[in-house]
């Protein structure tokens, strides 16, 4: 770590500190002395916004110490106010190569930065910092910290960065050592909160979630959580409105059931509704814009504590389609062979919940939210890697892709695998970088990766490849690497090239066409 620098803001009465999300309660937010928080952050933009807001909500005769790594420290203490922030505040940086020695001995490194006792320490890390191999085990690693915490009555808030679903299950097991755990990401053009758990001198939260928003003061408690935080009941949160083939013949289960033949029928009743459950069916892929916009209309018309629930009559919605119709306003999307019975459960188990998704009134925006890149196949890795930052930083990197590395079978070039690739639907591509074979799979879901494969590998997909290994982000790949390769392999090209030539020299010479043929019947028995 470099020296630290101290930076003498202003000098108050000394209060609580607490993570500053304006319009969530006290206990949501605070911080006790002894405890260690850890936020779970997907962007790297949005983790820097939330460490900002806490630390300029900190009171003038606090003391805090911010160590970061792939953030700087000063950048951050520089968006700070010269009337806001602690009276007191040690900055220090990690290098990225140094960070799994640091966490490693970070009691020692806490030790030697002699925080005095009641101060707070902000530590801002990317999840890739644990799967260093020198990085220590992340349990004891936290054992280590709350007990050096409580003998300094010391407060620490972890800020990690990145998309590791592994680390995120593993810090859901620390709940007896951690005082508090949360994620927050960005979801359909949104920005969720998931309060997993936060104790305090207030008491304990779990299980909550919110919709924030992100403006100059840093994030707040969205309008529409504000306005709606508490749901009066209405008239016909009782009534259920449905399309006649969702029952599957059956007859209503109850008065309160309203059956229509059409979905215009339907629809054009339900835009009367304010709270009650909307039943609608889907048989065809073709019709799932044509239902976002409808669903969309009714939710912007309705209000969030309507109940719309989209049946798929036969199999034919994709990840995506349920994502967009889950984004316009659908509560809940069940799938094709789901029995009646269960069916039912499934309405039951939607009562009395409002859909928290973000409102955006512009449909087409919504569409566009999802809508894969323009490419699609083998890229020079350089494109490759273009063509992955604007998926993810974008809004479709909401969405769950599958980027992987495949090693070939046997001593083969990888160049002569890739006539068995094909690669048809838009989004997905590859690329190849020393010897490896890397492959983007633009919304696609990891229960749905091995079906993939098979889809887009014309021999079975092991093989081809030994293995393969599954990226957590665009972070995670070796981007030095993808930029020194700027062109396609050339055995690929040539062969495109021979491809293209023979059919220049086929359409010079004339295609072969089809003629009738009479053969006698003594010809056919024999």
């Amino acid at each position: 770590m470099p020296i630290a620098l101290y930076l003498v803001l202003r000098e108050e009465n000394l209060s609580q500190v607490t993570l500053a999300i304006r319009h969530l309660h006290d206990e949501q937010i605070l911080l006790d002395n002894g405890g260690l928080y850890w936020v779970a952050v997907d962007q790297a933009s949005d983790s820097a916004a939330l460490a900002v807001q806490c630390l300029a909500a900190m009171p003038a005769n606090a003391r805090a110490t911010l160590v970061c790594c792939e953030h700087s420290s000063q950048e951050l203490a520089s968006k700070l106010a010269a009337d806001t922030g602690p009276g007191l505040l040690k900055l220090f940086d990690i290098n990225k190569a140094d960070i799994g020695l640091t966490l490693k001995s970070l009691v020692g490194e806490l030790t030697r930065t002699a925080p005095a006792a009641d101060s707070t320490l902000v530590l801002m890390l990317p999840d890739s910092a644990w799967q260093s191999d020198v990085a220590p085990q992340l349990q004891q690693c936290c054992l280590s910290l709350r007990q050096w915490l409580r003998a300094r009555q010391c407060s620490l808030l972890v800020i990690s960065h990145g998309q590791a679903s592994q680390l995120h299950d593993r810090l859901l097991r620390l709940n007896d050592t951690l005082s508090g755990l949360a994620q927050l990401y960005r979801r359909d053009g949104g920005i969720c909160y998931q309060l997993h758990y936060w104790r305090s001198e207030l008491g304990v939260c779990s299980g909550q979630e919110f919709e924030l928003e992100l403006g100059e003061g840093g994030f707040a408690l969205s309008v529409n959580e504000q306005a709606n935080e508490q749901l009066s009941h209405t008239d016909d949160q009782r009534i259920y409105l449905t399309q006649r083939p969702v029952l599957e013949g059956s007859p209503p289960l109850s008065d309160q059931w309203r059956l229509f033949e059409s979905r215009e029928d339907l629809l054009q009743q339900a835009s009367r509704a304010r709270a009650a459950s909307i039943i609608v069916a889907i048989d065809s892929n073709r019709d799932v814009e044509a239902l976002a916009r409808q669903i969309h209309a009714l939710r912007e018309r309705c209000g969030i504590a309507l109940k719309i629930i989209v049946r798929e009559m036969e199999p034919c919605l994709r990840y995506r389609d349920e994502r967009l119709l889950v984004s316009c306003g659908a509560n809940i999307t069940v799938p094709y062979g789901t029995t009646l019975a269960h069916f039912f459960s499934i309405i039951d188990s939607v009562q009395g919940q409002t859909w928290r998704r973000s409102r955006i009134t512009d449909f087409q925006l919504i569409f566009e939210r999802l809508r894969p890149p323009a490419e699609r196949g083998l890229l020079a890795p350089r494109e490759f890697i273009r063509t992955l930052e604007r998926v993810y930083s974008g809004a479709s990197g909401e969405v769950s892709h599958q980027l992987l590395k495949l090693m070939p079978r046997g001593g083969l070039a990888i160049e002569q695998y890739l006539n068995q690739i094909g690669l048809r639907r838009f989004g997905d591509v590859a690329c190849v970088v020393n010897g490896a074979f890397y492959l983007f799979l633009f919304a696609c879901r990891a229960d749905g990766l091995e079906p993939a494969l098979g889809n887009i590998c014309r021999l079975s997909w092991r093989d081809l490849f030994s293995d393969f290994q599954a990226f957590p982000g665009l972070e995670a790949l070796p981007r030095e690497d993808f930029l020194a390769e700027t062109s396609l392999p050339p055995t690929f090209i040539l062969a495109e090239e021979r491809t293209a030539g023979s059919s220049a020299g086929a359409a010079g010479h004339g295609a072969y066409s089809p003629q009738r043929t009479t053969l006698p019947i003594t010809d056919l028995c024999s």
